[in-house]
């Protein structure tokens, strides 16, 4: 007698947001649930619902996305739900072909260049803004400009 072992096979319930369709560049999403892990051909994938323009929509958050989530909301998923995430429309090589790549970050962050070149994801500290205070008794009038 053969014994055959078999794996129980999980899927999210909903329907997937849609790059370019349900979720843009620079979108604010609100995550809805914490999460739940789906295992599928590609090992583990980490599945929230979301709040998009259209609807609650099932999102697949890659490691990059945990990592900077992690960063701003914490190690604890059921921290996130009823947060505001921003989204990063990426165009990059993604097995031979250049697709859109989404990923997330807390609202206030904003992606700057190394000293490499290399495209990374920052925290913005708003109290390191440096707002410009124009003082008007320096200010020029248009006839003073020398063009």
């Amino acid at each position: 007698i053969t014994i055959m072992k078999v794996q129980k096979v999980v899927r999210a319930q909903g329907e997937y947001a849609k790059i370019n369709q349900d979720i843009k560049d620079k979108d604010i999403l609100t995550i809805l649930d914490d999460g739940q892990v789906i295992t599928g051909d590609y090992g583990d994938r980490h599945v929230f619902k979301v709040e998009t323009s259209n609807g609650d929509k099932n999102l697949s958050f890659n490691q990059t996305s945990m990592n900077n989530l992690i960063d701003e909301l914490g190690e604890e998923t059921k921290n996130w739900v009823n947060k505001q995430v921003k989204v990063w429309l990426i165009t990059q090589s993604v097995s031979g072909q250049m697709k859109k790549v989404c990923y997330l970050t807390g609202k206030d962050w904003d992606m700057v260049e190394d000293n490499k070149g290399n495209l990374q994801f920052v925290k913005i500290d708003k109290k390191d803004i440096d707002i410009p205070v124009v003082n008007e008794e320096e200010s020029m009038s248009l006839k003073d400009v020398p063009f």
